[in-house]
């Protein structure tokens, strides 16, 4: 069987012979009911009248499949996007609040290196000073 290329001329009188085909409406099972059409009959007015009218339903289907879809994965994507700021705000607060107690800690550690400081300072004065009087005895 050869194929009909869209825009050429017909290569034998049995491709001028055939018409367009239209798919079947899709609603969940097949079915077996004397509508349903050979593809390689011809199909008579009220037929193709009947598949357009399908096409045209299963079109709507789709566009309706298409636009729950999409409602879909933008919902996903909203509360992926909403729960992933939620959780990047509690990491930043966490951070500030960590970042706020090290300042502190950095501080006190600041203070107590001056008082150790001090400390040693006055500690080794007072180590090197003489408390007893030199006492000359003549």
């Amino acid at each position: 069987m050869t194929d009909v290329v869209r825009g050429e001329a017909p290569e034998s009188d049995e491709e001028q012979d055939k018409q367009e085909i239209f798919a079947a409406e899709v609603s969940g099972e097949a079915t077996e009911e004397e509508e349903d059409e050979d593809i390689y009959e011809k199909p008579s007015r009220a037929s193709v009248t009947a598949s357009i009218y399908r096409n045209n339903l299963l079109q709507r289907k789709l566009i309706e499949s298409n636009i729950d879809i999409w409602r879909s994965l933008t919902a996903f994507t909203r509360s992926f996007v909403v729960n992933a700021s939620k959780q990047l705000l509690n990491t930043d607060q966490m951070l500030i609040k960590s970042q706020v107690s090290l300042q502190s800690a950095h501080t006190a550690l600041q203070q107590a290196q001056r008082n150790t400081a001090q400390l040693q300072s006055r500690t080794s004065a007072a180590l090197t000073s003489s408390f007893l009087p030199v006492i000359q005895i003549d």
